[in-house]
């Protein structure tokens, strides 16, 4: 009876700390002729990131003509006090093509990371990184180099005072003269940054898309995409964060961002109705393995959903799949308060048919916005 007893006892409490998500309506921030009018929008509107700073949001995303290089593209910088209005900041452009815009708020300036492509429409050419500055009131500095040529960067966190960043060295990227090296790096200038270590986090073929976060432990976590054969799952300890234990997935976490409340830590990332990315239980892909892989990927359709890691076994399983369709994720996300976060993602047309994923690439993309919510859950469901 004791036994019994201790077994309520404990799911009572399992129940009492169980949330879960809940979304309000997901509106269309493209449409909503609620950005300033110095934004021409294309047809696809992408690649977006969110932060707060000095209590205003900024948003930061990328337009062209479609989801591939071209040398028409622009990146849109806006920033707003309540999500509503909007105003503009900033445009980039620099006659090519322009990806991965990524915010970082460190020692009172805002900065914004970014690289330069080339202008073919079916070539993944990354040339320079980039930074450029504010400390608010709508002056921006120019774009500057980073000096971290070919390199692509996915995510910024801060640490201890200092300034990490995951980048890969993309060049050469789909062909056999591609020389894997994900790294992660740090500065405490915001434009100096260093090697962490002498060999790469990451040496896997085709590595790319270092998504990173730190616990209250300080202990790194970290998802790569790994572009023909899935992923990998990743952790490095607080006491020596550039040694990455590494578990394999068959599932590819594209477009992935990670975010922590109360200390768990889930990931928002697009996902493949069609199952893994990966079917083959060779241990080697061979190079037919391989492009029956990525074909099969490009012309399956894809949703941005919500994962939760286990940070003991390093495995993510599914929370939640979230409106969307055709080309989508590259998401960012903004804490509102203890229970309550504001979400940005692109996607196709959510009200519209269900296309593939190739296919919304070559077609109109939008951003869309909702607030989530983690609510008690008294039956300790999710």
């Amino acid at each position: 009876m004791r036994y019994l007893a201790l077994l309520f006892i404990s799911a009572i409490s399992f129940a009492a700390h169980s949330q879960k998500l809940k979304f309000s309506e997901w509106k269309n921030l493209t449409t909503s002729g609620k950005l300033p009018k110095e934004c021409k929008l294309m047809h696809s509107n992408n690649n977006l990131d969110l932060v707060k700073y000095k209590n205003k949001f900024y948003l930061a995303f990328r337009t062209a003509p479609t989801h591939y290089a071209s040398k028409k593209v622009r990146i849109y910088v806006v920033s707003s006090y309540d999500l509503d209005k909007w105003e503009f900041e900033k445009e980039i452009f620099v006659d090519r093509e322009m990806r991965e815009p990524r915010f970082a708020a460190y020692r009172d300036t805002l900065n914004l990371y970014f690289f330069t492509g080339g202008t073919s429409m079916f070539s993944f050419e990354p040339h320079e990184m980039m930074v450029c500055r504010t400390i608010g009131g709508s002056f921006w500095t120019q774009p500057q180099s980073v000096n971290l040529d070919g390199f692509v960067p996915w995510r910024l966190r801060e640490r201890n005072d200092t300034l990490y960043m995951s980048a890969y060295d993309g060049r050469n990227l789909y062909n056999t003269k591609h020389k894997s090296n994900l790294r992660l790096f740090y500065t405490t200038c915001a434009t100096g940054f260093q090697q962490y270590s002498v060999n790469p986090q990451i040496d896997a073929d085709h590595a790319e898309e270092g998504e990173f976060i730190f616990d209250k432990k300080g202990d790194l976590f970290a998802t790569v995409r790994l572009e023909s054969s899935g992923a990998l799952i990743c952790k490095g300890d607080n006491c020596n964060i550039g040694s990455w234990r590494k578990v394999k997935s068959k599932n590819k976490y594209d477009s992935a961002l990670f975010f922590d409340h109360n200390d768990d830590l889930y990931l928002v990332s697009r996902r493949n109705n069609d199952g893994p990315m990966n079917r083959y239980n060779d241990s080697v892909l061979t190079k037919r393995q391989q492009i029956h892989n990525m074909v099969r990927y490009w012309f399956t359709t894809k949703v941005t959903s919500v994962f939760k890691l286990n940070k003991q076994d390093l495995s993510l399983s599914l929370v939640s799949d979230l409106p969307s369709t055709g080309d989508n994720a590259f998401p960012g996300i903004v804490k509102l308060d203890d229970n309550n976060y504001v979400l940005m993602n692109y996607s196709s047309n959510i009200k519209g048919r269900k296309k593939v994923w190739f296919t919304g690439q070559l077609g109109r993309t939008y951003i869309y916005m909702s607030k989530l919510t983690f609510e008690p859950d008294a039956l300790g469901m999710k």
